[in-house]
Order: C-alpha cells, then structure tokens, then sequence
C-alpha cells in the first residue's frame, strides 16, 4: 500500500452517484469554512475540482470537450453536502446517546438487580461508575461509531441519489446549473 492503513481507505459505494469525490469535499469543508473561494476549474458533471491542463475529471471521467469547466460548485451542491453530514451526523449521535441510555438504564439494573449491591452503598456506587465509565464508552463507540455510522451514512446516501437525480434533471432540462 502507498503509505495508507487499510482502515484509512475511504469507502467508494458504487451507488451511481458521482458526487462528493475527496478533493470536491475537501474544498466544500475549505469554503464553508472560510478558508478557500468557491472560485477555480471544477467539472461541470460532479464538480470535482479540475487543475488547469486538465482534459477530462479524474473522479468521474467527464471530458473538458463535452462539458465545458464550471468555475465554481453551485451554491445547491454545497448544501448538498451540507444535508449528507446533518444526516450522517444525527444517526450517528442518535445511536452513541442510545448507548450511554443503554449504559445508564443496565447499570441501575445490576445495581438494584443484585441483592448484595443493594445493601452496601459504596459497592453499589463503586460498580455502577465502573458501568458507566466503561459501559457508556463502549456502548456509545459501537452503536454510534459503527450502527449509527453505516445507517446515517446509508441514509445520508439514499437521500443524495434523489437530490442528485433531481438536479441532474433540472440541469439538463435548463441547460444550466439550477
């Protein structure tokens, strides 16, 4: 491998949408950000940036001849993308709260479930923290850094293929970027 952890690979779906390429949602974060202008060469398909001498989009394969540069992503891109990380975002913390829930409401069952804990208060605090700490840590990483993670990144996906659907659409009836 070129220096890359195999973890560090980025998902590639094969979902029949082009958009959001790395260098296209690199500069997206960069703009939205203030650190970049929304100004340059981008492929006017998925609006991957493009450098100069460029003669096709090396994320989607567009030519230069058959479509002519943009020189800038649309405003209705950027909150495309915008929507994708919402989505991603509340499924992905909808699903580490469940597991801090999950944490809190099994810690209070051992606890109160076990005759013993339910008569010595300090061992009862003692092993209804340690529940939490590494209950609550656990629980939150794996439902939300992997259920949460795949569903809302499912979802987010689902959702870009009907917005993309119909921006194509709306381009391609206009002749111009809606």
């Amino acid at each position: 491998m070129t220096g890359e952890a195999a973890g560090d690979r980025r998902y590639q779906p094969d979902d029949g949408c082009p958009l959001f390429s790395a260098r296209l949602e690199e500069h997206l974060v960069a703009v939205t950000r203030g650190e970049a202008p929304n100004r340059g060469r981008f492929c006017s398909h998925c609006y991957t940036p493009m450098a100069m001498q460029s003669l096709r989009c090396a994320h989607c394969g567009t030519e230069t001849a058959e479509r002519a540069p943009a020189e800038q992503v649309p405003q209705t891109i950027v909150e495309l993308l915008r929507d994708v990380r919402r989505t991603e975002s509340r499924w992905v913390n909808g699903f580490a709260y469940l597991g801090v829930l999950t944490a809190v409401v099994g810690g209070l069952v051992v606890v109160l479930g076990i005759p013993a804990l339910r008569d010595s208060l300090i061992a009862a605090t003692i092993v209804y923290g340690l529940i939490l700490l590494v209950g609550s840590r656990v629980l939150a990483g794996v439902l939300g850094g992997y259920y949460g993670d795949r569903i809302g990144f499912e979802r987010a996906r689902a959702r870009l293929r009907e917005q993309w659907a119909a921006w194509l659409a709306a381009r391609e009836r206009t002749g111009r970027a809606p």
